[in-house]
């Protein structure tokens, strides 16, 4: 015959875990009663350089692959039929041969030449610590720069005006400290 053990829990709770219990509970009653926060107006994926404002661009793009073809780097997929760029192995150089190849209109010259891809950089940046400068050195917009924060900490800032999410930063960072995430939505420019 075999022996069957029988495991119980038969320890009371102490204060602390009682005290823990109702703090996990009181977050999860409260997390119930607030409503759903809007979400921002943040382009799910990256869209090609000179694409027009995402409503524009969703009903224009009919995921032809005209400027896949012509992209000379491999950057641009389609992805739930609509193209999609994707900087992970060689920046965008904004040859702008994916807006002449685009027969629907949602690439356009007119455009400004921005994919609207910002770098995240990470707390574990080597250039925080030491004199590591790979991604402003190779910026071409010269759009990033250390700056140090009255507590002496240093800190990596991108200047949104100049950069033109190309991607050469986080390509150039060997240790993968840089991730692009989109800025938010391009604008129609202004008739002139």
């Amino acid at each position: 015959m075999g022996t069957v053990l029988l495991m119980k829990n038969d320890r009371q709770l102490t204060p602390q875990g009682t005290s823990r219990r109702r703090l996990l509970t009181g977050w999860m009653e409260r997390r119930k009663c607030q409503p759903e926060q809007p979400s921002l107006a943040v382009p799910a994926v990256a869209c090609p350089p000179q694409a027009v404002p995402e409503p524009l661009f969703g009903a224009l793009c009919d995921g032809c692959a005209a400027c896949v073809s012509r992209c000379p780097y491999g950057l641009l997929h389609i992805e739930q039929g609509k193209v999609v760029l994707s900087i992970d192995f060689t920046e965008c150089d904004a040859c702008r041969k994916c807006t002449a190849a685009c027969p629907t209109g949602a690439l356009r010259e007119q455009m400004p030449c921005d994919t609207l891809l910002r770098p995240q950089i990470s707390l574990s940046c080597l250039g925080r610590q030491d004199s590591c400068r790979m991604c402003m050195i190779n910026c071409p917009q010269q759009a990033l720069a250390f700056s140090v924060s009255a507590s002496g900490d240093r800190q990596l800032q991108c200047n949104n005006e100049r950069c033109n999410g190309c991607g050469l930063c986080k390509l150039s960072c060997f240790h993968g400290h840089i991730a692009l995430s989109p800025l938010g939505e391009k604008s129609l420019p202004e008739q002139g």
